[in-house]
């Protein structure tokens, strides 16, 4: 296979990438070591694989919006963050935004416990770059700033610096071990980090007149296919969310107690930055991508939904369970069918960990693994399985739940026994401080689930208990 050259960058800022990027079209059975690019040995690639590691929202959160030393700021942004117009001596009583500190950042170690898995196959749902602007004083993170000018980007910002520091470095171990399939999440959009994920991570070609300026803020559906399952890969990276309050104050009674979980809707947001008709055509546009979507399924009875944003979970609102995310699921109502032939849903965006199994596998399992090294969310539920019972999207009820706030950690998926045919899901913490690696959750799922439906519909055998 010839390696072609696939973009090359300059110094020049906001977005300097004086590297460059190389590609070549591999063939769907390699044995590992047998090939090499630039002196070093890729990873084994096989079309039936067993083993996939799942993990998202890795980068390290610095989104600041005061360093404490601006009186008045500008219109002007850089990666999404806006700048100052007018300096004073640091004041720490001025600083705000999100810092986290690097000693709190367990990435690498993260990575490195997934490599263990050896998986043939590793699935990242988004948000690689975090790192939007410099660290204040005193907030731990102050090593990516640089050391000359704070105001320039140091180890941070869509750029190569930003992009090794947040992720290519961190994630040295897993990226050796296996082929990724690669997401692109919200802080990929083309404010933030999408120049870098359009140069590094798309699988699309890039234009012949490639700059680096190159971003969009939308791409079509595809399917990554293998000989016994595949995954539906949705770009929602522009998806804006509903106002929240951060997950953090979460009801204290079980799901079966509130009955029907919330549905949060955009038009009664007033914090969302487009019109009702800026919103009903995102819906519509959604729509048309579960279409495809629903087309592309039929070439495998197995299939998994990949999308940043959730598609499926519940997150707490002010004291309720709510359903997320609205705008997926207004596209997927108008037509349910679309996730006949998906088995599971991985996702991630919201910081924590949650598995929902639903009642009959009416739905496809929701997996949530967004606890994969950015800074976490607050979410504390009374118990883990506090979820159980919820009537969540489309009337269907949780049967079994697992929801993890404050947890660093991913996920390992493999193809359960032959004789079962189905798969087994680990949640696994890692790279929390004071813990030894170990599995938090375990479920196993059915490779099919719209045949099984279709014999419990049919008044044939009683189907065996898979959770």
């Amino acid at each position: 296979a010839s390696v072609e050259r696939r973009a090359e960058g300059t110094e020049d800022m906001p977005f300097a990438f004086p590297v460059r990027v190389c590609e070549v079209q591999l063939p769907r059975n390699l044995p590992a070591s047998s090939a090499t690019l630039g002196g070093r040995p890729l990873p084994a690639i096989t079309s039936s694989p067993s083993t996939y590691a799942l993990i998202g929202d890795t980068g390290m959160r610095v989104k600041p919006k005061n360093l404490g030393t601006c009186a008045k700021l500008s219109h002007e942004k850089l990666y999404g963050i806006k700048q100052c117009a007018e300096t004073v001596p640091f004041d720490p009583k001025l600083v705000e935004g999100h810092y986290q500190a690097t000693a709190e950042w367990p990435l690498e170690s993260i990575m490195d416990r997934a490599a263990e898995e050896e998986p043939d196959v590793v699935v990242h749902v988004g948000d690689y770059l975090y790192r939007q602007g410099p660290c204040a004083q005193g907030k731990g993170c102050e090593d990516i700033n640089n050391a000359t000018d704070v105001s320039v980007p140091g180890m941070w910002g869509d750029n190569w610096h930003g992009w090794f520091a947040d992720f290519f470095e961190p994630s040295a171990a897993l990226l050796a071990s296996a082929p990724w399939i690669v997401l692109r999440g919200n802080h990929e959009s083309c404010g933030r980090a999408g120049h870098g994920f359009f140069m590094f991570l798309d699988p699309r070609p890039l234009p012949a007149e490639w700059t680096a300026d190159y971003c969009i803020e939308r791409t079509d559906m595809y399917a990554v296919p293998f000989e016994h399952e595949q995954f539906l890969v949705v770009d929602d990276n522009f998806v804006e969310d509903v106002d929240i309050d951060d997950f953090n104050y979460c009801p204290q009674t079980g799901g079966a107690v509130q009955g029907k979980a919330l549905s949060l809707s955009r038009y009664d947001d007033k914090e969302q930055s487009k019109s009702r008709t800026g919103i009903e055509e995102e819906i519509g546009y959604f729509a048309a991508q579960f279409r495809m979507l629903e087309v592309a399924s039929q070439s495998h009875a197995t299939n998994f939904y990949l999308g940043h944003h959730p598609l499926l979970a519940v997150v707490c609102y002010k004291g309720q369970y709510a359903n997320v995310d609205w705008t997926l699921q207004q596209a997927l109502a108008a037509n349910p069918a679309v996730l006949d032939r998906v088995s599971a849903a991985i996702t991630g965006h919201v910081h924590f960990f949650q598995g929902l199994v639903f009642e009959n596998h009416s739905l496809p399992m929701s997996l949530v693994v967004g606890n994969g090294g950015t800074l976490l969310d607050g979410i504390r539920l009374a118990e883990s399985a506090s979820v159980d019972g919820l009537e969540a999207f489309g009337g269907s009820k949780v049967q079994r739940s697992f929801s993890a706030g404050g947890i660093f950690g991913f996920s390992a998926m493999r193809h359960a026994a032959a004789s079962s045919g189905g798969f087994e899901l680990r949640s696994i913490q890692a790279g929390n401080s004071g813990s030894q690696p170990s599995d938090m959750w375990a479920a196993t799922f059915p490779a099919v689930r719209g045949s099984r439906r279709l014999q419990a519909a049919t008044g044939a055998a009683p189907l065996p208990a898979w959770v």
